[in-house]
């Protein structure tokens, strides 16, 4: 028979193998899709592979779930690196965000300023395909 020592022990292997898992599939669903909004945004994904970035737990519509972040790059040209970054909310796709602006470019000079809102700058609306 199994001590409550014991027992606690498989619990904990047990919750940490399905937190391992678990965490795989959204890396893994993290870079298929990043690999489509590649493909549909016409440019090149790079290293073929997305980095985990972030984790957070938020509140979504009163429930929590866990947001993960994740970066990758892509190319325009296949000359240059673009850094871009892809959020799952659960299991879901929140928003991917392409960041192109080079630092090292300096602004053109504005006859007149517009402040995008921060959320809205660089985010790609992604049509979702529903039965």
């Amino acid at each position: 028979m199994l001590s409550i020592k014991s027992l606690l022990v498989l619990i904990a292997l047990f919750t940490a193998g399905l937190v391992l898992w678990r965490n795989w599939q959204a890396r893994e669903r993290a870079e298929r899709l990043a690999r489509e909004t590649c493909r549909r945004m016409g440019v090149q994904f790079l290293d073929e592979s997305v980095g985990q970035k972030q984790w957070r737990l938020v509140r979504d519509q009163g429930r929590w779930k866990l947001r993960r972040t994740y970066a990758f790059e892509f190319s325009r040209t296949g000359a240059d690196r673009w850094p871009a970054e892809l959020v799952l909310l659960g299991g879901q796709l929140a928003g991917v965000e392409f960041n192109l602006v080079d630092p090292a470019v300096p602004p053109p000079p504005a006859t007149r300023t517009v402040t995008p809102h921060p959320d809205h700058a660089k985010v790609v609306p992604l049509r979702r395909d529903r039965p």
